[in-house]
């Protein structure tokens, strides 16, 4: 596997990775930006408040965290607990005075000290303690709420008070009375929102789907006017009577109050150490972060927010995933996003009313939305019926109660599920084992809340780089025990350790999904899977052609090559096409990445060829030049350019670790071969080269093409050894 120099870190990193970190940083503020406001505003607090909780996460948070490249601040998750505490304790939005916000703020403030304690008492690894499914239906639940309570500000009404199941039932009034003008922007903002993934223009990828909202919605909605839309209104003086506000604990004697405190504090460190968790699967440099670390600039950043107003602060997960796609390599692009929204804040403030509240809000129905996406039941119908119903049951439970009771809902039907199927009592917390050398023989049931037990047992008995687990006598492993076995075993790899397993094949999976529960007592399926009509097309394809063919193949460190995967994740490869010429090898191959995590989600498909056999080149990329990669450009020389082939310069952008190698590599034959086929792409990591063209899989007479254009490449590269 390609090895890949870790960034620089401390203070070290702010000169080494400057243009990395501020150019993503830049981009994340913008992102951030309407996405604050719209949290704010969605809590039933001020605008000014998400603002803050952004700044003292950038500046201050990003100073002490435990990650690398997460981006702190006020995050769509909260903004059930944030709206619920306010109302409860006075009153929620501008048309209550924001009555219930100092007392809430109080509660923030408490809140993040104990956040903080749990990460000094080091009890951040409590987060694997919850089951994934109840994880899961908790924030589909939360994405279901911000969608019904948001709906109505995005068509120009009052989002009722009360339950959200009675607030659901007026959904249709608020269609019936929308404001047309309101509902207007709102349609306009989510078709940008969903089209921007899908539009393949240079242009339209370089710039954040939020900054394309208020590109296109601030003149159109200053043309409607001010008596048919509502604006973002921040303070005239931050520091007047308008401005920030203090905390009060008025009311810290009241079940209300310590509700809040409860709900803020379980919910956002349970939000916080997900996030960091995710984004460490992100990292291209697969770093992981230090969690009990993360819990104290977290919870310690939420109390110094709150005392000036702020809303409560996460690791957020949208805005971490853009800053790892941007390039940011260290948390100074936390501090310089940080920064920015500051200066915008003291000096921007008139283009910041600008904005209309609507598209605000229906920026949080589509973030909803991406919690509560279809693919979410898909996938956990996919894993098994347990972690289907465990799922459903979180949901309901959550929209019927809150959201503790809801979670605590779905995680005891999940212990009464495991329990049906033969888990002890005296294993609730606690596995059975024993070792013999570097193998450790496990005993019945494992399941989430034993997962802590095993991974300490596990991390006493790795004496050497290598363990086995044996699960001779394992009568159960449940989903969220596979999973996170599966992610420890990449964590140990990676720091040169081995977890290897040994006598599964009594325990059955009950689906095909490859981290689905095993356990003993159940037939394996027999079923035989139809080949596709891509597949059929292709395997027809190398019968005639005289390729090999193999449906699929498990990843390996031989598909890492830059673009594909520093920050992506390889989660298929299928339709492995090889052919030889000589002592070179050309291998097509249809690959399914994955890009960010949960609600940034995005699944990519593209049909690659890898050409092996060559001697070893540098390391190095081609890509399409966007328009960020222009203003990269303007403070940085590492894209290689050619004067003598500005058609190249002008198409790709090219980079490697040793520029002068690079250019030893790319001769005139070679700029002119890919001056005369720009849609082509080359990756080098050293060992092999790979070629693509269109991101998308190909057809058949494309993968033809591309396999004669390789070979057309082979043969300049041919004729400059010689």
């Amino acid at each position: 596997m390609e090895k890949v120099q870790l960034p620089k870190t401390g203070f070290a990193a702010l000169k080494a990775h400057f243009k990395d970190d501020f150019i993503s940083g830049f981009s994340v503020s913008l992102i951030a930006l309407p996405l604050c406001i719209g949290i704010a505003l969605a809590s039933g607090f001020p605008p000014l408040a998400g603002l803050i909780t952004a700044v003292v996460g950038g500046i201050f948070a990003s100073r002490i965290a435990g990650s690398f490249v997460t981006i702190s601040g006020p995050a769509a998750g909260l903004i059930v607990i944030s709206y619920g505490a306010i109302e409860s304790l006075g009153g929620a939005g501008a048309d209550h005075g924001f009555a219930g916000y100092p007392h809430a703020l109080g509660a923030i403030v408490i809140a993040g000290a104990i956040v903080a304690l749990f990460g000094i008492l080091k009890i951040g690894k409590v987060g694997d303690y919850f089951p994934s499914a109840a994880v899961h239906g908790m924030l589909a639940a939360i994405g279901i709420i911000i969608i019904i309570k948001q709906i109505f500000p995005a068509l120009g009404e009052a989002t009722p008070k009360g339950e959200i199941l009675e607030a659901a039932i007026d959904i249709p009034y608020a269609f019936v009375h929308e404001n047309f003008y309101a509902t207007i922007v709102s349609l306009i903002t989510l078709a940008i929102l969903i089209l921007h993934p899908i539009l393949k223009f240079k242009i339209v990828k370089s710039i954040p789907a939020p900054m394309w909202v208020l590109i296109i919605i601030v003149p159109i909605a200053r043309y409607m006017g001010t008596e048919h839309l509502i604006f973002v209104d921040l303070p005239d003086h931050l520091f007047g009577a308008d401005g920030i506000k203090f905390p009060s604990f008025a009311k810290i004697g009241e079940g209300a109050f310590w509700i809040a405190v409860t709900g803020f504090t379980l919910v956002s460190a349970i939000e916080s150490l997900l996030s960091a968790k995710a984004v460490d699967s992100l990292d291209p440099y697969k770093r992981t972060a230090n969690l009990d670390k993360d819990l104290v600039a977290m919870g310690s950043g939420s109390s110094l927010a709150a005392a000036i107003g702020g809303l409560p602060m996460i690791s957020e997960i949208v805005r971490s995933s853009a800053n790892i796609n941007n390039g940011g390599k260290t948390q100074w692009a936390n501090f310089y996003h940080g920064a920015l929204l500051l200066i915008y804040v003291l000096i921007l403030s008139f283009a910041i009313e600008l904005i209309p509240t609507a598209a605000l809000a229906a920026m949080l129905v589509f973030t909803g939305f991406r919690l509560a996406h279809p693919r979410e039941f898909k996938h956990m119908a996919h894993v098994g019926k347990t972690e289907l119903n465990v799922f459903l049951v979180t949901i309901v439970g959550v929209l019927a109660t809150d959201l503790l009771i809801g979670i605590a809902i779905g995680i005891v039907v999940n212990y009464i599920f495991v329990f049906t199927k033969g888990a002890s009592f005296k294993n609730l917390f606690k596995i059975q084992s024993e070792q013999t050398e570097s193998i450790l023989h496990l005993h019945g049931a494992l399941f989430f809340s034993n997962y802590l037990s095993l991974k300490k047992r596990i991390d006493k008995a790795m004496q050497s780089n290598k363990l086995e687990l044996d699960f001779a006598d394992v009568t159960l492993i449940d989903h969220t025990v596979v999973h996170h076995l599966e992610t420890y075993r990449k964590v140990l790899k990676r720091e040169g350790k081995f977890l290897e397993y040994r006598n599964m094949n009594h325990l059955i999976p009950v689906s095909d999904d490859a981290l689905a529960e095993r356990r003993t007592g159940i037939e394996r399926s027999t079923t035989i899977k139809k080949l596709s009509k891509r597949q059929t097309d292709l395997l027809a394809l190398a019968a005639s052609n005289g390729w090999n063919y193999t449906l699929k193949q498990d990843w390996n460190g031989v598909w890492d090559f830059y673009t594909i995967t520093l920050r992506k994740k390889i989660i298929s490869l299928e339709n492995i096409l090889t052919n030889s010429d000589s002592f070179i090898a050309y291998t097509t191959a249809d690959i399914i990445t994955q890009e960010g995590a949960r609600t940034t989600t995005e699944y990519q498909n593209v049909t690659v060829l890898k050409i092996s056999g060559l001697k070893p080149l540098p390391k190095f990329y081609m890509a399409e030049e966007t328009l960020m990669d222009k203003l990269t450009n303007l403070i940085s020389d590492d894209d290689i350019n050619f004067d003598t082939n500005p058609l190249f310069s002008k198409n790709f952008i090219l980079k490697g670790e040793n520029s002068n190698e690079v250019r030893k590599v790319f001769t005139p034959e070679i700029l002119a071969f890919f001056e005369a086929n720009l849609d082509l792409m080359l990756i080098s990591n050293s060992q092999d080269i790979l070629l693509r063209s269109h991101y998308r899989f190909l057809n058949q007479a494309e993968i033809i093409k591309l396999n004669r254009r390789a070979e057309e490449l082979v043969q300049i590269i041919d004729k400059m050894k010689s």
